[in-house]
């Protein structure tokens, strides 16, 4: 394929036919692909009003397909392809990604209940996948393969549960995230982010539980 004159055929195109040419391509590219050629684009999308309910149903779809292997696809790991990711590995990092953005973004709307729901099943299924249940294959995989802002995931997270529970529920909710975050090196912060956003009496039996379960915290 001649690349010159390629381009500059495309060049004489009108805009719908390019549209077209890259929704094919995107649809033909894997997920590591994707980023390489639209992840800097990306960065310049305008924040848009994200359906609660829309994204809890797609969330629960999501769940079902992790659960039933759909993102699993084991092969023999020796010495040569032990550093292969399957694709289907990198699509359930990338859309766990977008997802626990979409529910930060319910927690920007205010619309905390649901962030809060959202959030729960994806924390649920992180649980899942460090526990070595069969979501997805690699020789290493972590948390650290989650694509955007591990941080703002957190704080949206502690935002709405924050708002919308009594002191039990908030707690409950925020010690499995903080004896995570122990376990990573206390790279999010987990535990200083829970007490700047809790209420005084969140913030009390917060630090008290901590205390009586000896979780390591900074």
């Amino acid at each position: 394929m001649n690349k010159k004159r390629l381009f500059e055929y495309l060049r004489e195109q009108e805009p719908e036919k390019l549209i077209e040419l890259l929704d094919r391509a995107f649809d033909t590219m894997n997920t590591n692909q994707r980023h390489d050629v639209f992840g800097r684009i990306t960065i310049e999308i305008p924040p848009a009003h994200v359906d609660g309910e829309k994204l809890l149903s797609d969330i629960e779809q999501f769940k079902k397909h992790s659960l039933a292997g759909y993102y699993y696809a084991p092969f023999d790991i020796n010495s040569k392809n032990f550093s292969h990711i399957p694709e289907e590995t990198d699509e359930w990092f990338d859309k766990i990604g977008d997802y626990l953005e979409d529910s930060s973004k319910l927690t920007d709307q205010r619309d905390h209940k649901l962030a809060v729901q959202c959030f729960k099943i994806l924390h649920g299924l992180i649980d899942k996948m460090e526990d070595g249940d069969e979501i997805v294959f690699a020789d290493e995989y972590g948390t650290w393969m989650i694509t955007g802002d591990e941080k703002r995931f957190v704080k949206s997270f502690m935002t709405s549960l924050s708002s919308i529970s009594n002191a039990e529920d908030y707690v409950a909710g925020a010690i499995p995230l903080i004896k995570r975050d122990s376990y990573e090196s206390f790279h999010n912060k987990v535990y200083s982010t829970a007490l700047a956003v809790a209420t005084g009496d969140q913030k009390k039996l917060l630090k008290t539980e901590v205390k009586n379960q000896k979780i390591r915290v900074r």
